[in-house]
């Protein structure tokens, strides 16, 4: 299963009642590298912040990303398997895709588990059943009209 990851509230939620109805069930977080605090947090064992001007380039912060919360870090630490990133261009490409079906258009930070899932297979775990999901749908329409043409 596949989630995005910002303040961390969602995927910490998903992870918990997966993972406490299923335990073999992977849970992997995905960020924009260029804002990957919660990867490095993970990875870390405590919560590390990324300088605002960093994380501000990120297209994803159009959608207002947040900094990752000490409550929903508690839950990912305990229930995320991993966290990866993908770049600014595969958050474009992915969304590009979405947007071809108007019930499916994505936020730039909604489209980063489906970017994972289309560019980064080689860094999740094999399985047969894959799940990415797709959240918001709050995009700006010049960013829509420029990511459809």
């Amino acid at each position: 299963m596949l989630a995005p990851v910002g303040g961390g509230g969602m995927i910490s939620g998903i992870a918990t009642a997966i993972k406490l109805s299923k335990p073999s069930v992977k849970i992997i977080g995905v960020e924009p590298e260029l804002a990957a605090d919660a990867q490095a947090s993970l990875r870390a064992g405590q919560i590390i912040q990324f300088p605002a001007a960093q994380v501000t380039r990120t297209m994803p912060m159009v959608s207002a990303r947040r900094a990752l919360e000490q409550s929903n870090f508690e839950h990912i630490r305990r229930y995320v398997d991993d966290i990866v990133t993908v770049t600014e261009d595969e958050i474009r490409q992915s969304m590009r895709l979405l947007a071809a079906d108007p019930k499916t258009t994505a936020e730039p930070s909604g489209a980063v588990a489906v970017a994972a899932f289309l560019f980064h297979r080689d860094e999740l775990p094999q399985t047969s059943i894959n799940v990415a999901v797709i959240s918001g749908g709050n995009i700006d329409p010049k960013m829509l009209a420029e990511i459809r043409s």
